[in-house]
C-alpha cells in the first residue's frame, strides 16, 4: 500500500510501481493518438489545402507572366515599327516581321520564353544594322559639300552668261561670291586636297579637294592658299583667303562643284539660300 498526499487529499495506491506504468501505457497511447490524428488531419486537409494555395499562386504567376510578356511583345512591335521607318530613311532593307511571326502568346511555356529571346535577338542584329548604316551615312554626309565656301555676297550664278572681259557668252561653271580681300575661305565637306597652287587657264591660286564617291570641289581667285597637296581636310576648316588672282575683276571665290567629272550647280548642295 503506498500513501500519496496532495496537501489535504489522501490517495491510497495499493501497487504504486504497476500504476504508475499504467498510466504512462495511457499517456502514450493518448499522444500517439493526437499525433496520429494531427498527422492524418495534415496530410487530408492541410496539405490539401496548401497545394490549393501553391496551384492559385501558380496560375496567378502564369497569368502575371502573360501579361508581361504580351507587354514585352507589344514594346518589341512597337520598336520594329520604329526601325523601319529609320530603316526607310538610311535605305537599308529589312524583313516585313513581327511578334506573331515567332508565335509569341499563348500558355506560358519554355518555348515561349525562347521565342521571345529570338524575337529580341532580332531586335539586336536589326539595331546594329541602322547603327552601322548610320554611322557610314553620316561618314557619307560629311563628304557632301552642304556650305556655302564663305561668307559673302552671292554675285554669279551657274550656268550660261556674259563673259565679264570679252563681253561674249560662257558657260559659267561655278558660282561666284564676293568677299574683301582676306576673307578665310572654307572647305565645304571633308576631303583630301587634290590640287593647291597656281592654275594658268585664269582659276589664279586655287584649291581642289576630292569628297569620294566622284564629288569634287574648286575654290579660285585666291589671294592666299593655306593648304598642301595630300592633306586631309574637314568641312568648315580655313583653306585659304578670298582675292583676286587670275581672270578676275574684283574679290570673290569662284566655287565650283563636279560629280563624276561633270559640273554641276553648287547650289543644289548648299543648304542655305544665298540669293
Amino acid at each position: 500500500m503506498k500513501v500519496i498526499k496532495f496537501g489535504n487529499i489522501i490517495i491510497f495506491v495499493k501497487d504504486f510501481p504497476r500504476t504508475i506504468k499504467g498510466l504512462a501505457v495511457f499517456l502514450t497511447v493518448i499522444i500517439s493518438i493526437l499525433f496520429g490524428g494531427l498527422t492524418f488531419f495534415y496530410l487530408k486537409f492541410l496539405k490539401k489545402l496548401y497545394s490549393q494555395r501553391v496551384y492559385t499562386n501558380l496560375i496567378k504567376e502564369n497569368q502575371e507572366l502573360r501579361k508581361t510578356m504580351r507587354e514585352l511583345s507589344k514594346k518589341l512591335d512597337d520598336m520594329y515599327n520604329r526601325q523601319r521607318v529609320l530603316a526607310s530613311v538610311l535605305n537599308v532593307p529589312l524583313y516585313d516581321i513581327s511578334s506573331d511571326n515567332f508565335a509569341i502568346g499563348g500558355q506560358i511555356r519554355d518555348v515561349d520564353i525562347d521565342k521571345i529571346t529570338s524575337y529580341a535577338k532580332f531586335q539586336e542584329d536589326v539595331l546594329n544594322q541602322l547603327e552601322i548604316k548610320a554611322k557610314l551615312t553620316k561618314e557619307e554626309l560629311k563628304r557632301i559639300p552642304s556650305i556655302p565656301p564663305i561668307k559673302g555676297v552671292f554675285s554669279s550664278g551657274f550656268g550660261i552668261r556674259k563673259d565679264p572681259f570679252t563681253g561674249g557668252i560662257e558657260f559659267h561653271k561655278g558660282i561666284d561670291i564676293s568677299a574683301p580681300t582676306g576673307t578665310p575661305i572654307v572647305a565645304t565637306a571633308d576631303g583630301v586636297v587634290e590640287y593647291a597652287g597656281w592654275n594658268s587657264e585664269g582659276y589664279g591660286n586655287q584649291v581642289v579637294i576630292d569628297h569620294e564617291n566622284g564629288i569634287k570641289t574648286r575654290y579660285a581667285h585666291m589671294f592666299k592658299v593655306l593648304v598642301k597637296e595630300g592633306q586631309r581636310v574637314k568641312r568648315g576648316q580655313v583653306i585659304g583667303l578670298v582675292g583676286s588672282t587670275g581672270k578676275s575683276v574684283a574679290p570673290h571665290v569662284h566655287y565650283e562643284v563636279y560629280l563624276n567629272g561633270n559640273p554641276v550647280n553648287p547650289t543644289r548642295y548648299i543648304l542655305v539660300d544665298l540669293r
